[in-house]
Order: C-alpha cells, then sequence, then structure tokens
C-alpha cells in the first residue's frame, strides 16, 4: 500500500508499516503483495530505496543460506538494486541481517515498484523476510525531478 507523506504533494511514497513474516523460496517470489509496492504517482526521476530484514537458520553445519533481495517495476527487477544478506557456518545458527539499497531510475505515472526475495543455500537451511516493531521492511520512493 502506498501512502503520500503528508504536506509533500505526493513527492515522496512509501509503504506502511507491516508485520509480516514470509518464507523464501528457490525462486523470486513477491514479498507481502498487498502492503509492500508503491505506485509511482507521476513521471520523473525517483530515488527509490528499501531495506528488507531477514532471518537466516542454519540448520546442517558447513552449509550456507542467504536471503536475496531486489526490487522490480512490474515484472522487471531494477537495475542495481539487488543485496544479499546471510550466513554460513555452525548447525542451528540463526541471524538477521537488514539489507537494501538505494538507486536513481526514471519512471511512468502509474508504475508499480515491488519487493521481491528468494533463498539461496541448502536445503537444510531456510530464510524468510520479517517485519515487526524490532526492525521493518519497507519500500520509499522521493522524486528528484522530470525525465
Amino acid at each position: 500500500m502506498t501512502t503520500p507523506q503528508q504536506g509533500l504533494s505526493k513527492m515522496w511514497v512509501q509503504t506502511i508499516p507491516l508485520d509480516i513474516n514470509q518464507a523464501l523460496t528457490a525462486t523470486y517470489t513477491q514479498i507481502h503483495p498487498s502492503g509492500l509496492t508503491i505506485t509511482i504517482p507521476f513521471a520523473g526521476v525517483w530515488e527509490i530505496s528499501y531495506h528488507a530484514r531477514s532471518v537466516i537458520n542454519l540448520g546442517a553445519a558447513n552449509t550456507a543460506q542467504w536471503a536475496s533481495t531486489v526490487l522490480y517495476k512490474g515484472q522487471s527487477p531494477i537495475d542495481g538494486t539487488q543485496a544479499l544478506a546471510g550466513d554460513a557456518g555452525a548447525a542451528n545458527l540463526t541471524s538477521q541481517a537488514t539489507a537494501g539499497q538505494t538507486v536513481l531510475a526514471a519512471f511512468n505515472a502509474g508504475d508499480v515498484v515491488s519487493l521481491y526475495a528468494k533463498a539461496i543455500g541448502d536445503q537444510a537451511n531456510n530464510a524468510s523476510i520479517i517485519s515487526n516493531i524490532d526492525g521493518r521492511t519497507a519500500i520509499a520512493a522521493h522524486w528528484v525531478s522530470a525525465v
């Protein structure tokens, strides 16, 4: 859900605070489709920023697990927005990290920007993207200039 910031006349949009815990698979999947999308209100160059809080669980020793995140415009990844967080090492290790990117990109009015993520690693492990009061996963966009 996109919300314009009060007093800025849609020059800044961001997702609302969410409470989610979405397990990742080996394929890029949209994270929380009803809440982690931004609709660009008008054409121009926008600074797009996101942060994604990942939880990595290593079940087996000497294995690795990663959460790869990326922003999509419609059905295509946005260049330069991939981030990676993860861990490798001892069995039964749990780690959390917040990774993200900020880029400048040109958009048309009505373009939809969404967060996607996938797990990379051994099947004995798992990864998820979460958001709660202890750490938020969010997308924000700030209008910079006309194209």
